[in-house]
């Protein structure tokens, strides 16, 4: 990111801070690793929020459960909270944690299972994250980041149809959608260039035109403030 921008991401973290509750400064100390997991129980289907303050965040799929993540964190202010419960075959996972200042280290890798079909929520309060989803199942996608540059990777084969919301504040945003599925995309930034590969324009909405026959199909809407945009479809 340039200056200008880092300048706009601390802008938007502090906004974020105010609209999310007060940050309160704490002692840090040793860098701590957890690993934490969560089995899927009678679920057919889940929804997971992942809900970070600040820190680098990666998701991936994979996880031998429905959840599996390692956080590692120096202050025990940022020790993640994990709740789950199932009802009538819905499994409701939130991974979340306290807002804070200071010089912190907090970094989470998570994984979350491909067969189990999800809506998938991210909250970033600032800081990079990476979603790796394409092999998911995933059922719906909403992803909002208040300061910092995202990287999502939709690429697969997806079997169902499903809708990506995605909102970003400040710093550069790259999505790569799958190409063997129509895709319906809409985008709007206020500051910063766009670029978009594999898609083309018709009725004010980016379309894959070499699969608009796809029984499957990706509905994207991607709003982001300060800075640039990649979407691709190859």
């Amino acid at each position: 990111m340039t200056p200008t921008k880092v300048g706009a991401a601390l802008a938007a973290a502090a906004l974020w801070a105010t609209g999310c509750g007060s940050l309160f400064p704490v002692e840090t100390g040793p860098v701590v690793t957890e690993h934490h997991a969560v089995e899927r129980g009678a679920a057919t289907q889940a929804h997971v929020v992942i809900d970070m303050s600040a820190g680098d965040l990666d998701v991936n799929p994979g996880a031998p459960s429905l959840f599996a993540g390692d956080f590692v964190f120096n202050t025990p202010a940022l020790k993640p909270s994990i709740a789950y419960s199932v009802k009538d075959g819905t499994g409701d996972l939130k991974v979340s944690q306290r807002s804070v200042s200071g010089s912190i280290e907090n970094k989470w890798h998570l994984t979350v299972d491909e067969k189990t079909p999800v809506d998938l929520e991210v909250t970033l309060g600032a800081g990079d994250a990476e979603l790796v989803l394409g092999r998911l199942t995933l059922r719906s996608l909403s992803v909002r980041l208040g300061a910092g540059d995202l990287k999502i990777d939709l690429r697969g084969t997806p079997s169902k149809s499903y809708g990506v919301k995605v909102q970003a504040g400040a710093g550069d945003t790259t999505i790569q959608l799958p190409a063997s599925v129509a895709i319906s995309a809409s985008t709007s930034g206020l500051i910063g260039d766009s670029q978009v590969n594999g898609l083309e324009k018709r009725d004010g909405r980016w379309v894959n035109a070499g699969a608009t026959s796809s029984p499957v199909t990706v509905d994207v809407d991607v709003q982001h403030a300060i800075g640039d945009l990649r979407l691709s479809a190859e």
